[in-house]
């Protein structure tokens, strides 16, 4: 999986003049993302302890470890990085309860698991990662992040079993859709869309 780092896409309206020290630290960690996510993650860590009201740092610390669970990290390091999104995810419900954008990361983590030991992980997560997606349409079923990440679950188990994934490309092209048409506000999630114009891509092939 490509690192979502490369997906977010954000817009502010505010002025230099006006912002705030916590959107001023937030705009640099959004800027860190982009080529460095330790960095980027120790930034995200710092305004969270400042701003221990708000979902959206410890969300961007749970998003920067997801991203650096993908690829050759060695495995205790891995491990290192999923424990600390938990940590932060945890963080984050605490404050914003049944809140997609934050299930969604969660079945993102979950999916880390599994990818990093699927015989450990694969039959504890899978049905409650199903169980959180659906549960996050219902909530949101117009959040295209939401629409994607459940997409990509289902065709990921369907390759899993050896199954047609065709049927699963319909909500790839609703998530675009919904993503042409999302309003993007403050350090709200944005991130996605040129994701799932990949997939997109690979269901055209099919």
């Amino acid at each position: 999986m490509k690192s979502i780092t490369t997906l977010i896409i954000l817009f502010i309206s505010l002025s230099i003049n006006a912002q705030s020290s916590y959107e001023k630290a937030m705009i640099k960690g959004l800027e860190l993302m982009r080529t460095d996510l330790l960095a980027a993650s120790q930034q995200f860590e710092r305004v969270a302890a400042a701003e221990s009201n708000k979902w959206e740092p410890a969300y961007y610390v749970a998003l920067c470890n997801i991203n650096s669970s993908w690829g050759q990290n060695p495995k205790d390091e891995t491990v290192l990085y999923m424990k600390k999104a938990q940590d932060y995810i945890n963080d984050a419900m605490a404050i914003s309860i049944d809140n997609p954008e934050l299930m969604v990361l969660q079945g993102l983590l979950n999916t880390c698991w599994i990818t990093y030991d699927a015989r450990t992980y694969g039959m504890k997560l899978s049905p409650a990662t199903t169980a959180l997606y659906e549960k996050a349409h219902k909530i949101a079923p117009h959040n295209p992040r939401v629409v994607l990440s459940k997409a990509e679950w289902l065709m990921g188990s369907a390759k899993y079993f050896g199954k047609d994934v065709t049927p699963y490309c319909k909500l790839i092209d609703e998530a675009i859709d919904l993503f042409e048409k999302e309003e993007i506000t403050g350090f709200t999630p944005s991130w996605g869309k040129e994701r799932a114009l990949e997939v997109q891509a690979s269901c055209n092939k099919n």
